[in-house]
């Protein structure tokens, strides 16, 4: 086998390179020193900063919550003690302020209105609203060309129109159907109406009259009636001459009642020329051949069947007599004409 030698020059070398890894090393160890030594000093410091603002922090919350607590009990022992009331306020300072807000509010409304009335504000502003409207229903073709009326007969077209109060021309925005039913309704011929606006441009009205039903006769002028006793005209007019005539204050009222109770005998009662009605209490009915006959408050209905019998039996209504009073429950009086009562007087009576 080949002896294992060892140069001198190898060996150098190691030797060399051991020293020099040695002095890296004891370098190394020394740059780690120094590291670690910097990183003590500086990690130090923010030890003791974490430490001071901790037992700062902990000192502030024992003190704050020793604090809190002990005024907790003290006001406890106030509350418990002695409780505390609020004042209350003064009787007088409620109604006090309600005057004073009621004055000022007065004051401003007054003012207000002074000054609106002075400036004629609120009539400028109507008048330019109406302005503006009627520009506006103008140029949209809202104006009346036409009225239209239906169930007129004796109603003039001259009083409807007065009644209606409507021009050509006018704004068919401005009509109030109501406002003008309530006009049409007070002609006498009228007994109820309706008004109806047909767009763009007609006023529509349809109308029903009354009936005449008598004559009334009222402070010496005469005029026709309705059976509800509503005037319908004051002239007299030759058309309804045939009917019957009721006279003075509340017979127009009473009338109907009256001509029922004689159309029970139509034989009598187309006889009848006037019905007067006495102290508005009862009636007293002529006739024809100028007999009056008087009839009473009471049971009228019955002398009138006793009168109308004794008219089939006798025809006592053409006796010659002025008056027949039926007046009296158990009798009659009649009273004679002259020539009658002269023909039936006996020897050496005068009446």
């Amino acid at each position: 086998m080949r002896p294992l030698t060892v140069n001198k020059n190898d060996r150098l070398g190691t030797q060399k390179s051991k020293r020099k890894t040695s002095k890296k090393s004891v370098a190394g160890k020394r740059l780690l020193t120094s590291r670690r030594q910097i990183s003590k000093r500086s990690k130090k410091p923010k030890i003791e900063l974490r430490l001071g603002l901790g037992s700062i922090w902990f000192a502030a919350t024992t003190i704050f919550g020793a604090t809190a607590s002990i005024t907790q009990k003290l006001l406890r022992k106030k509350s418990a003690g002695s409780p505390t009331r609020r004042k209350p306020a003064p009787v007088w300072r409620k109604p006090a302020i309600i005057c004073g807000c009621t004055v000022v509010g007065a004051v401003a409304i007054a003012s207000l209105s002074n000054f609106l009335s002075e400036r004629d504000i609120v009539q400028a502003s109507s008048d330019w609203i109406d302005e503006q409207q009627f520009a506006l229903a103008g140029a949209f073709g809202l104006t009346v060309q036409e009225i239209s009326v239906a169930g007129r007969e004796k109603t003039s077209p001259k009083d409807l129109l007065k009644a209606l109060d409507v021009a050509r021309g006018d704004s068919i925005l401005d009509v109030d159907p109501e406002l003008a039913r309530q006009r049409i309704e007070t002609l006498g011929w009228v007994e109820s109406a309706s008004v109806m606006r047909r767009y763009p441009d007609e006023i529509y009205i349809k109308i029903n009259e009354r009936r005449p039903f008598a004559r009334w006769q009222i402070n010496g002028r005469t005029g026709l009636i309705d059976r509800n006793g509503a005037a319908v005209t004051s002239d007299d007019t030759p058309e309804f001459r045939y009917l019957p005539k009721v006279v003075g204050p509340g017979a127009n009222e009473h009338a109907a009642e009256l001509f029922d109770m004689l159309a029970q005998n139509p034989a009598l009662f187309t006889r009848l020329r006037n019905a007067v009605r006495v102290r508005d209490r009862r009636w007293n009915l002529e006739f024809d051949n100028d007999v009056t006959v008087l009839l009473p408050e009471e049971n009228a209905l019955k002398a009138w069947k006793q009168l109308a019998a004794m008219q089939d039996e006798k025809k006592l209504l053409d006796k010659g007599l002025v008056a027949i009073d039926l007046r009296a429950a158990d009798r009659m009086y009649v009273r004679l004409k002259s020539d009658a009562a002269a023909l039936r007087r006996a020897d050496g009576e005068k009446t």
